[in-house]
This record gives C-alpha cells, structure tokens and sequence, in this order.
C-alpha cells in the first residue's frame, strides 16, 4: 500500500463556464451540486487530503472551508479567450495548484492524483493500494487509445516534475484548433517514459460516477463515454510508447 501521507487528490472545478466552448454542462447549480456530492464522497470513502482549485472566484461552503483535510483555492482564471477551450483553463488550474497551494509544500515527493471536480472515481483507493508510486520519483498512470495519440484527462496520477513540465506546455492546448489537453497528455506521457520509463499502467479498471463538461453524457460503468474510443489495456501500452 502507498504511503497516504504523500497522496493528494487534485480536484480541478470551474462552476461557471460563462460560455465555454465545447461545453454542454454549463448550469451553475447542478454543476455545484455535482461538486459538492463528490467531495462528500471522497471525504466519505477516503482519508486522504483534498485540494480543491476553483477559477471562478467561487465561495464554498463553510463546511468545507473548516474541514482540515480540505485546502481550497479560487482564483479569478476564466476570463480568457473561450475559443481556447476548457482543457486550456483547467491547466491554468494545476498551474495555480502547484504554484500555491500549502499541502503540496508539505510533501516531499507526492503523488498527485488528478480529477475532474465533478466525478466521482469510484475504486480509487483499489487503484491507489495496487501501485507502488512511492518506488519511483518520476511516473505517471492515464488511459490511453490505441492508437496512442490521446490520454484520457478526468482522472490520472503523476509526480510533481511531470505536472510542472505540462503546465509549462500548455500554450499549446487549443480546443479550437483541435490540440487538447489530452494530446499534450500523451504527448509528455511519451517523453517522459522514454526518459525515465515513468509510465505505470492501472491494475484496475477506472470506475468512473459523473457526467461528462463537454458532452452532458453520463460515464459508463467502466468509466468512459458511450462514444469515445475505448482505452488500451495497460499491459500492451509500454511496449508501443518508446
């Protein structure tokens, strides 16, 4: 089992959209909702810390802001250019968590597990106690496609220098362009287990509760979207990433 002392859950959240592009759940009270359920449950089903990064300038309820095992920032981090797309102001997000927040300068080597604020990862502590990340200091887990170009973003875990090298990148997601945040994913998923072989596969499959910013849809019971290309098993993925 991993030391829960060094993981820390990242929850990525943005209540209101204000015309987003490329995003269907836009309703400021169900996305709230949705946010409040999910802390609930891992607070409920966890004891590990959360740190909550909002970019609206949202104010949460005290509850969460008097609970010791929650650091919650917001920043005012959504007011550029929407054509952008949302993959671009949650990466603002991780910025300004890794810039600011007090739980991760507490840490030493921490795994950082990163997931869309609104989701629930149901399994997530099979994941946790089935990898060993605390073995090395550069890695990273995220689903990917088979044809390897794309890494699916609502829920991966990576160490602190890959985190910071993708917050340096991320001029380049471009929604309207058509470059995501989960090709730039995939992109330094590739560089960095080339370098390090720091690509550590899921043992479990990701069991996913929550519906979809971008399409409305809810997540399937293994975890995906009815309409998006299933992921690789993560036993053949190292071998087709050099």
């Amino acid at each position: 089992m991993n030391n829960e002392e060094s993981i820390l859950l990242l929850l990525t959240c943005c209540v209101d959209p204000k015309g987003m592009s490329f995003t269907k759940l836009s309703d400021v009270d169900l996305r709230v909702r949705q946010y409040y359920d999910a802390f609930d449950f891992y607070l409920a089903n966890t004891t590990l810390k959360l740190l909550i990064v909002e970019n609206t300038l949202f104010k949460i309820d005290e509850k969460y802001l008097n609970n010791d095992r929650i650091e919650y920032l917001t920043f005012d981090g959504n007011n550029f250019d929407k054509s952008l797309g949302k993959g671009y102001g949650e990466a603002l997000i991780i910025d300004y968590a890794l810039n600011n927040s007090k739980f991760l300068t507490l840490i030493s080597n921490p795994v950082i597990v990163k997931i869309t604020g609104r989701l629930k990862v149901i399994n997530i502590m099979k994941i946790l106690n089935n990898r060993k990340y605390n073995n090395q200091k550069t890695f990273i887990s995220a689903n990917v496609t088979w044809k390897m170009n794309f890494a699916y973003s609502h829920f991966f875990i990576s160490s602190f220098d890959v985190l910071q090298e993708f917050v340096l990148k991320k001029k380049s997601i471009n929604d309207s362009e058509g470059y995501y945040f989960e090709h730039l994913l995939i992109r330094l998923i590739k560089k960095f287990n080339k370098q390090y072989s720091a690509f550590v596969g899921f043992n479990s499959t990701v069991e996913v509760r929550g519906r979809s910013g971008s399409t409305g849809e809810s997540y399937k019971q293994d975890g995906y979207l009815a309409k998006v290309n299933r992921p690789i098993k993560n036993l053949y993925v190292k071998k087709f990433l050099k």
